[in-house]
């Protein structure tokens, strides 16, 4: 089950990369955000326990201060395809 919906993979999901945000805005962790995609993807494999639900919840740190992680926008946009591909193994 390498391929759910959306063209979203596993290998796809590890290897998201993300633009860092405008200067003055510190964005999320991006070792948050990579870790919750590594879960993710293990999802789509198969082999995870997440649900829909815990994507749409997922809340990302900011980054040290004085350090720009990734920028929040895009990562939010990417959680909502994440999101949609896990809910189509879900059966919703």
């Amino acid at each position: 089950m390498s391929e759910p919906s959306r063209g979203l993979t596993a290998d796809a999901l590890r290897s998201a990369t993300f633009s860092t945000p405008p200067w003055g805005k510190r964005g999320y962790d991006p070792k948050s955000v990579k870790d919750f995609l590594a879960l993710t993807a293990r999802r789509l494999e198969g082999r995870g326990h997440l649900c829909a639900d815990d994507v749409r919840a997922i809340r990302f740190p900011k980054p040290p201060i004085g350090r720009r992680g990734f920028h929040g926008g895009e990562v939010d946009e990417f959680m909502v395809a994440v999101a949609a591909a896990i809910a189509v193994l879900d059966g919703r």
